[in-house]
């Protein structure tokens, strides 16, 4: 059965609605003036359109949703597939602006991935540290042995640091890629990963603490800890972000959502995962060295405070101008040029 031009366009209008909205914004502001997920949204809008002009050149060609659609689509794709250039101004757009505020947007992942990591972690301290003989079901036994001794795993030979630190760098950078990826399972891997490594961590100090050496395994931790946790927690909440996106899309397509929450998922691992390599230099150097403690308290609370100054305090100004006072977003029909309108009233005056 044959859809009249007035129907297709009563189902299609709000969409290509919005399409106008967000390419007269690129248009005039340029890309930087949309936030991603309004980009991705404009991407998406943009395909189904041309889609829909497939369609109307196919059942209603030379009608004015025809030439209507075929203006829109050639308006969006000069905005949808212009140039990028000014490669260094984007670089510089995405640290000043765009990773800290996707950061604190996600603070609701943030929160989630933390309780995720440290309540288990405080649990298994407590329990291990009453009863150190459950370490054996959650940490090697090789490594119990050696606290019974009342030594540390964590010296490293001064010869031997510097491929440590690479090695250490390589593998926190591997597992936030993992931790990001595992997300399209609903985030039921990331759960799982932060869970089980809280588990680990919680346990070990309270092995440490029940044979007297923790004090040994913070002086090893403190220095690069701050960082690295830090890291790993955006990671996790990067996941979760992806794996509620699936769960609860919202107003979104499931497919859409994803996409969304996987783009602001991957601006936090490509934003915060070259800071592993800064912790990894410090774990593999400074951490099992001789340094005084009060000199790697220095430095852990030092990076702590220099990421948290800038992710929770950097870029605090509003995007773009502020609309006038009291100015509304309207709604409005299609527009069309004049050469047009009058062919076009209709279908775009409804």
């Amino acid at each position: 059965m044959l859809v009249r031009a007035e129907e297709f366009v009563l189902r299609r209008r709000d969409d290509w609605n919005r399409l106008e909205d967000l390419i007269a914004r690129a248009g005039a502001g340029k890309l930087n003036s949309l936030a991603p997920a309004q980009v991705l949204t404009m991407t998406s809008l943009y395909r189904r359109a041309t889609a829909d002009l497939a369609r109307a050149q196919r059942d209603w060609p030379g009608e004015p949703v025809h030439r209507y659609l075929n203006g829109l689509v050639a308006r969006g794709h000069g905005v949808v597939y212009r140039r990028g250039g000014h490669v260094w101004r984007r670089i510089r757009i995405f640290f000043a602006e765009t990773l800290p505020r996707t950061y604190r947007e996600a603070w609701p992942f943030l929160v989630a991935s933390a309780a995720l990591l440290f309540v288990p972690a405080i649990i298994s301290y407590f329990v291990v540290l009453a009863y150190p003989d459950t370490a054996y079901g959650i940490a090697p036994a090789q490594i119990i042995d050696q606290v019974h001794h009342h030594k540390l795993w964590t010296d490293i030979p001064p010869e031997a640091r510097i491929e440590a630190a690479g090695l250490i760098m390589v593998n926190n950078i591997y597992v936030s890629m993992l931790a990001m990826a595992f997300g399209v399972v609903f985030g039921l891997p990331v759960i799982y990963v932060l869970i089980t490594n809280g588990i680990s961590l919680g346990a070990l100090f309270g092995l440490t603490q029940a044979y007297g050496v923790s004090g040994g395994l913070f002086d090893f931790v403190i220095g690069h800890g701050v960082l690295e946790l830090s890291i790993v927690i955006a990671q996790g909440a990067g996941g979760l972000m992806m794996g509620w996106a699936l769960i609860s899309p919202g107003n979104h397509k499931r497919s859409d959502a994803l996409v969304i929450a996987t783009r602001r998922a991957f601006t936090l691992l490509i934003g915060l995962a070259p800071l592993l390599v800064i912790a990894g230099t410090i774990e593999g150097n400074i951490s099992p060295s001789d340094a005084p403690f009060p000199a790697k308290v220095t430095i852990g609370l030092t990076t702590g405070i220099l990421l948290y100054t800038y992710l929770l305090f950097t870029a605090r100004q509003p995007r773009g101008s502020p609309l006038p006072s009291g100015e509304k977003v309207k709604e409005r029909g299609l527009s069309v040029n004049s050469a047009d309108q009058s062919s076009a009233r209709s279908f775009s005056s409804r």
